[in-house]
């Protein structure tokens, strides 16, 4: 059983500024982080050419989104290929139900019965697949939040005094401000 929340990486720490030399742990890479530009050449993995051509595209811009927030390393690759197939999966789920519905209309001896579409559960299972692997990832929408506003954070602290005030009033990019 797993107590409290999962400590969260170290490049994550520093992008909100929030890493401490008393709480040092290691980086979640072994190595040099890959760079976005060399994510093709060294994240081919076994598998990748079985997968449909939208798995290998969300394969490739998610690699490509962890690359850039410095988190890639090539043991990561595997993980993340099976997170483009699950995705894929899902999206294929949401198709059938949408072309069938969420009950099937069978024959049986007893006459005609509703049953529930199994691609509801497989949609329900890949979505529990994908939100247990992309929270490793920081994926989730709080990660979210807290790197967009250590990025903010670290555009302040370039400014100093007055202009650090109005540097943090202008790095609002206008979302969640209803205009009328």
């Amino acid at each position: 059983m797993t107590r409290g929340r999962k400590p969260l990486p170290r490049e994550t720490l520093a992008l909100r500024d929030t890493l401490r030399k008393d709480r040092e742990r290691p980086s979640s890479t072994i190595g040099e982080p890959i760079p976005v530009e060399k994510v093709h050449e060294l994240c081919q993995v076994s598998g990748l050419q079985g997968a449909t051509e939208r798995a290998r595209k969300i394969y490739w811009a998610t690699c490509r989104k962890v690359a850039a927030q410095g988190m890639l390393d090539v043991a990561f690759c595997q993980q993340l290929l099976i997170y483009a197939i699950e995705l894929d999966l899902l999206i294929k789920c949401e198709e059938d139900i949408k072309h069938n519905g969420m009950y099937l209309v069978v024959e049986t001896k007893k006459g005609t019965m509703a049953i529930p579409n199994p691609a509801v559960k497989q949609l329900h299972q890949a979505a529990d697949r994908l939100l247990k692997i992309g929270g490793n990832f920081g994926f989730d929408p709080v990660s979210r939040s807290r790197l967009k506003a250590a990025m903010m954070l670290d555009d302040a602290k370039k400014a100093t005094g007055v202009k650090a005030v109005f540097a943090a009033i202008l790095a609002d990019d206008g979302e969640g401000v209803d205009e009328q």
